[in-house]
């Protein structure tokens, strides 16, 4: 008969293990026998580990996540203020153009100028505002280079 209390102990304890998975060994949703077999086969324990687990995996995710939010960030940041200095060289480049329509002007006024000299300086001008009226409020580097070019040294 003693035997019989150990082959049923064992037997018990063996049944209340294998019953729990670690996915049911959720403290909060448990029964009776589920929990017994949580204690008793480590099931608690081996939950706590998988959602350390996934806690530090989910942690190493988020850090990445703003990692590439800071460089996103700065290579906005760095965007804008390229766009910003071409806008700057833009109206430069413009303000240019408008001086050499008045000295245009005022050549054509004192007859200071050769006519080959008031053509080529007026071509050079429209030139100027074809390639102008192409060129948007956002103007690439390849723009700006263009107009400068087609200025020269007026």
């Amino acid at each position: 008969m003693k035997n019989y209390k150990y082959f049923v102990l064992i037997g018990s304890f063996v049944i209340l293990t294998s019953c729990s998975s670690t996915q049911d060994c959720n403290p909060d949703q448990t029964g009776f026998f589920t929990g017994l077999g949580c204690s008793v086969g480590g099931g608690y324990n081996q939950r706590t580990s998988n959602l350390q687990g996934q806690l530090q995996a989910e942690q190493a995710n988020a850090a990445w996540q703003q990692q590439n939010a800071r460089q996103a960030q700065l290579k906005a940041d760095s965007a804008k203020e390229s766009l910003l200095q071409r806008r700057a060289e833009l109206l430069k480049i413009d303000n240019q153009a408008l001086m050499a329509r008045r000295k245009l002007e005022t050549a054509k006024t004192n007859h200071s100028l050769s006519q080959k000299q008031l053509y080529n300086a007026q071509n050079k001008l429209n030139a100027y505002d074809r390639k102008r009226v192409q060129i948007s409020s956002n103007p690439s580097q390849q723009d700006i280079d263009a107009l400068t070019d087609i200025l020269g040294n007026m």
